[in-house]
């Protein structure tokens, strides 16, 4: 199934009007096996799954209001691993493609610009591309709902810019508004040059991160988060004047899928940005409360309703929809900071716990996530659990390790043995 173009879904809209070389939108995901990878054969699997993902296969182009896709018909390309981590992707470095294929030793990694898909999707296409790859070399490997099966037809439902279809559904039963915190903290710090980006590892037994959680009655995505929290709040005391305080809001993002019933292989998950006000002393417990209230209340299906009806009415309005593209790209990045990136502290992306078919399992040894760079946060958090483990990294934009120290220090505090690589 071939298209020769696309729109950029909802949520995809704004991320080529905003990227620069320290806002990339890009994040990375990578499968370490326990076979060295050949480049050759890494090539021939990508190729052999490219036509069960056609919703990639694609470039960027300009049109006179927006960006769209269009069918990239040049060759695919897989490249060493020995450059920065998600780095721009610029179209003359990857044949115009908008995900970047990278092995070292025995590992498999994929960088993907935002534009293609969200992290449930994009990993799906990584845990695919690895299963072809084992096949190749001999291995017999079976499925799951993580691995396409590139033998059968590409459902048309997964092509869905599923967020402007329920968007539209909903427009004149889910108008309320949601209250967005403003004007937040975040942390200082001289922004490290283009050429670098820097990526911490916390690595712990998944098992007692889970019973550590459960003494608080939370999700791990409530108890890290609160952790996060609390990390952002004790950094602004010890660095910021008290009548100069604010606001300190996490951004969540939710997956939408399973909830609303989509097989989208685009973007499809809406945010949610539990906060904290910097006037009040907080115990651990009370944040944790905070923050398990914050997220019973907003990610009802109706107030997550009410957001995608709010984002599907923002790109219809006749100022947004018949502005220019010169001119929105002028305008997008002022407006990206304030309704933005100036409403959360920190970002903290959770995929959850990863099931690879048994027979598959023998061969991977770790799935690990990492946020590409924000120099407005300066700092970035991706979970990622497999096996018996649980994978925490953040990226960062400035030399001091100042907020992830501090968040494992706390970790190994409440009773999670801690792993960290550099």
């Amino acid at each position: 199934m071939v298209r020769e173009w696309m729109k950029l879904d909802n949520a995809a809209k704004i991320y080529p009007l905003v990227e620069s070389d320290f806002l990339t939108t890009v994040f990375r995901f990578s499968i370490t096996l326990n076979i060295d990878i050949d480049k050759d054969i890494l090539l021939k699997a990508l190729n052999n799954i490219i036509k069960r993902f056609p919703y990639y296969k694609v470039t960027l182009k300009k049109g006179i209001f927006w960006y769209y896709l269009e069918e990239n018909k040049q060759d695919l390309l897989v490249f060493k691993d020995e450059d920065l981590p998600c780095r721009r992707m610029l179209k003359e470095d990857n044949n115009g493609y908008l995900f970047r294929v990278l092995y070292i030793d025995k590992k498999i990694s994929i960088e993907f610009n935002h534009i293609l898909g969200d992290g449930t999707a994009c990993l799906i296409f990584l845990c695919t591309l690895t299963h072809e790859y084992l096949r190749l070399v001999g291995i017999n490997v079976s499925i799951n709902e993580w691995i396409k099966d590139i033998n059968e037809e590409v459902d048309e439902k997964e092509f869905e810019d599923s967020h402007s279809i329920i968007g539209k559904k909903h427009l004149h039963t889910h108008n309320k508004k949601l209250k967005v915190i403003k004007n937040v903290f975040h942390i200082k710090g001289r922004i490290l040059n283009r050429k670098k980006y820097l990526i911490t590892y916390g690595i712990m037994d998944a098992q007692n991160l889970y019973e550590t959680a459960k003494k608080f009655k939370a999700s791990i995505t409530v108890f890290l988060t609160s952790l996060y929290l609390e990390t952002l709040l004790e950094i602004q005391k010890e660095t910021v004047k008290k009548r100069k305080r604010k606001p300190v809001a996490i951004q969540v993002p939710i997956n939408m899928r399973k909830r609303l019933d989509s097989v989208s292989m685009r973007n499809f998950s809406l945010f949610i940005r539990p906060y904290l006000y910097p006037d009040e002393d907080y115990s651990f417990e009370k944040i944790i409360e905070i923050v398990k209230d914050y997220f019973t209340e907003y990610t009802t299906n109706d107030n997550l309703l009410a957001l995608m009806v709010q984002n599907y009415r923002t790109e219809k309005t006749p100022f947004v929809r018949l502005l220019p593209l010169v001119l929105k790209s002028l305008i997008t990045p002022l407006i990206y900071k304030a309704v933005g990136a100036d409403t959360y502290s920190g970002t903290i992306s959770n995929i959850g716990m990863v099931k690879l078919p048994n027979d598959m399992e023998e061969y991977v040894q770790r799935i690990d996530f990492v946020l590409g760079p924000c120099p407005i946060t300066k700092t970035l958090c991706a979970v990622s659990g497999y096996k018996d483990q649980v994978f925490i990294s953040f990226g960062r934009s400035i030399k001091d390790a100042l907020v992830e120290r501090k968040f494992f220090r706390k970790l190994v505090e409440l009773g999670v043995k801690v792993h960290v690589e550099n």
